[in-house]
């Protein structure tokens, strides 16, 4: 709808000579188009890990994955920590990319400038392994934690819509933990960051 309204007013103003808006409008179609790609992407890959779309199971470095990770997402403007208990684990390379990209984004689009973001790959006491990204932003209300790994559920959707979400990134890390077997938890509270572990099994 935003596409085509600026498009016809754009159609408008040219039939009529008119051009100085003409930038600005096109700068907004060409946004909105990008959030429309990234949507469209996103439906298709939760679509595919849904239907049961095979894994492609192999010995990821979990330390390269970080690194691309970090290469991907804008956060220079946050102080990064990582950490590692383990270096490779069997996983779907493109998958577990997937997923600390989405944690990763979600973060950063969140998480005030200067403010922490960690990163920390874990062995638990029963042998399993663990994803963990914690942060110190401001945390998630109760009553919006049970439902944010659905689909399309947003806690602010005036300004996850502005930072460009989905609201698709949760539900897919979600499914994909899922499918190599693990579970996604969340800890937080207002005022005091917001931890999410990804928790897979024993090799």
């Amino acid at each position: 709808t935003t596409i085509n309204g600026y498009l016809q007013t754009l159609v408008a103003d040219v039939a009529q000579g008119r051009y100085e808006q003409a930038p600005e409008f096109l700068q907004i179609v060409t946004h909105n188009v990008s959030r429309l790609k990234n949507l469209v992407e996103d439906l298709l890959d939760l679509s595919a890990i849904e239907s049961g779309k095979e894994l492609h199971i192999e010995t990821v470095n979990v330390r390269e994955v970080t690194e691309t990770v970090l290469k991907q997402v804008n956060s220079a403007k946050h102080v990064i920590q990582l950490s590692y208990d383990f270096d490779e684990m069997e996983a779907d390379p493109h998958r577990l990319e997937q997923v600390l990209r989405n944690l990763m984004e979600n973060a950063v689009r969140y998480v005030p400038e200067g403010r922490n973001i960690s990163v920390r790959w874990l062995k638990t006491a029963s042998g399993g392994l663990q994803l963990v990204v914690k942060d110190d932003g401001p945390g998630i209300a109760a009553e919006h934690q049970a439902r944010l790994f659905e689909r399309f559920y947003r806690v602010d959707e005036g300004r996850s819509r502005s930072h460009g979400g989905t609201g698709i990134g949760l539900s897919l890390v979600k499914h994909i933990v899922q499918r190599h077997g693990g579970e996604v938890h969340l800890r937080s509270e207002l005022g005091h960051g917001s931890e999410f572990i990804c928790e897979f099994p024993a090799p």
